[in-house]
């Protein structure tokens, strides 16, 4: 019987092939790397969002509660004292406490505000805070409307 030849790949073919194969599976890893870092962006992006969005929104409901808002700039410490409670925030270099909780994100007050005038130390009822190292452009601005008991209590008056 005649010896009968398979069909087959040669050796450098097999090579081209491995090669072509070993430079497409690379890409793909180097795709999806890209990829990863940016979901993990997003993601962190998210998260800081959400974080700013409850703390402005903790910080809006505290701001409107208390009868008397202080705040000291060289401490960087604003208290709200009410009959029921006294909550403080703390903002630190690197986090920003209130009461006992801690919030992980660089929050700076930048202008205090009492009856429109902006003011260093002491009562306010209007605080706006940058929070733009964490998100760019991101700023919150809280106010409250002052009572009348508020006008009465003064010693001039309106």
């Amino acid at each position: 019987m005649a010896a009968r030849k398979l069909k087959s790949f040669t050796l450098s073919e097999m090579i081209v092939v491995m090669i072509i194969t070993a430079i497409v599976v690379g890409m793909a890893f180097s795709v999806l790397r890209i990829v990863q870092k940016q979901i993990n962006t997003i993601q962190t992006n998210f998260e800081k969002t959400s974080t700013l969005s409850l703390f402005e929104q903790k910080l809006w409901q505290d701001f409107n509660e208390p009868h008397t808002i202080i705040y000291d700039s060289r401490k960087q410490l604003l208290i709200m004292i009410s009959e029921i409670d006294t909550v403080t925030y703390s903002f630190q270099e690197r986090f920003s406490m209130r009461n006992l909780d801690t919030i992980k994100l660089k929050i700076i007050p930048n202008k205090a505000f009492f009856k429109g005038k902006e003011i260093s130390n002491g009562q306010i009822d209007a605080l706006s805070i940058f929070a733009e190292t964490e998100l760019p452009d991101y700023q919150i601005f809280v106010s409250k409307k002052n009572d009348v008991t508020f006008f009465m209590n003064q010693e001039d008056g309106f």
